[in-house]
């Protein structure tokens, strides 16, 4: 028998035939945790779950692909917002795993309960890293003019 994490991908044509980049796969992440807040009971998180890991499977390696120079004047700005030292300030890769390890322990749990909590936490999650995923990183060579 496969093992579930190699079957889960092929489930979703859009992952198996398009080709969506970091910022489209970290947006449907987005989606699918805001998706887990409205489900209710343990039957309804557990399909949205394993797409949600599905997605996330597919944004690990697209993490390290060059993007499009399209999404790289997206990303670029006049002049870099201020940073901040948030508690989960790391590597892409580490938050990407974070949020799996969580949607492994939703699709895990049978009580309501910890499954509503372990949603809202993944959603969280999940949104964090896609708001660092999406933020500005790229500093125009233009000159400001006033």
């Amino acid at each position: 028998m496969e093992n579930t994490q190699d079957i889960i991908p092929e489930l979703y044509s859009e992952l198996n035939f398009g080709t969506p980049d970091v910022i489209d796969l970290a947006e449907r992440c987005e989606l699918l945790a805001q998706i887990l807040l409205d489900c209710r009971t343990i039957e309804q998180y557990q399909p949205v779950c394993r797409c949600l890991i599905a997605y996330l499977d597919a944004l690990k390696p697209a993490l390290n692909e060059t993007l499009s120079d399209l999404r790289i004047i997206e990303l670029t700005v006049d002049e870099m917002p201020p940073e901040t030292k948030d508690w989960l300030l790391v590597d892409s890769d580490t938050q990407c795993d974070y949020c799996m390890v969580t949607a492994y322990s939703l699709l895990q749990t049978t009580d309501k309960a910890d499954a509503a909590t372990t949603a809202g936490l993944l959603h969280d999650l999940v949104c964090y890293m896609g708001d660092e995923l999406k933020a500005p990183r790229f500093l125009s060579s233009e000159p400001q003019t006033a």
